[in-house]
């Protein structure tokens, strides 16, 4: 078995913490990173991770979920948010990017942008919010998988008030909007749930081979 499947079978949805250990800033800083590698559709990352450490914050966000402890008792607050408007502009800044990181000419590139532009021109407001927000679940895991590696805690959270998230936080200024929250911690030895066996379909059950 290796050692990434050993790391997925030992995490589970942490809910009572060690307050005794704290996420490292070296972790940390890995954890940023392991959020800006994720691949995403047509490389246009439309999110952004906000990190909540202030504890008045984080008060102010307990109430909007569910009052959940998590949200104050964790390391670090995580919030995945999402760009809301993809449009030329956005596009735009990122072949300037590109331009600059590859250096390919916007000429050269020029196929690939009006194809991309063509795309996103015949979506709907709706249907770009849930490209983005699909690209933010990616995102999501992929930090979910890295923390596994890490042996960090963690359990995602859609139980909160988007809304008042963005207006707390100020996204809605950003030209952002909250998808996902992740509370991030060490697991305490009393948590009930560390002892609990994984509930999960069987291979038989999920995968269909042709």
């Amino acid at each position: 078995m290796s050692e990434l499947i050993k790391k997925l079978e030992w995490r589970y949805a942490t809910k009572d913490f060690d307050p005794t250990k704290k996420v490292s800033e070296a972790d940390l800083e890995e954890i940023i990173e392991a959020f800006r590698l994720t691949p995403s559709s047509f490389g246009l990352e439309p999110w952004k991770l906000v990190i909540v450490e202030n504890p008045e914050i984080r008060e102010k966000l307990q109430v909007y979920s569910w009052n959940q402890s998590q949200i104050t008792k964790a390391s670090h607050l995580l919030v995945f948010a999402r760009v809301k408007n993809i449009d030329d502009n956005y596009i735009d800044a990122y072949f300037d990017k590109s331009v600059k990181i590859t250096w390919a000419t916007r000429e050269q590139l020029s196929g690939y942008e009006n194809m991309m532009k063509w795309n996103f021109s015949n979506m709907n407001d709706d249907s770009k919010s849930r490209w983005a927000r699909d690209q933010v679940f990616l995102a999501l895991w992929n930090v979910i998988h890295f923390l596994a590696q890490k042996q960090i805690d963690s359990c995602a959270i859609w139980g909160f008030d988007p809304a008042k998230y963005d207006e707390i936080l100020e996204l809605d200024k950003l030209g952002l909007a909250s998808v996902v929250v992740l509370p991030i911690w060490y697991r305490s030895e009393n948590d009930k749930y560390s002892s609990k066996p994984k509930v999960r379909f069987s291979k038989d059950e999920v995968v269909i081979r042709k």
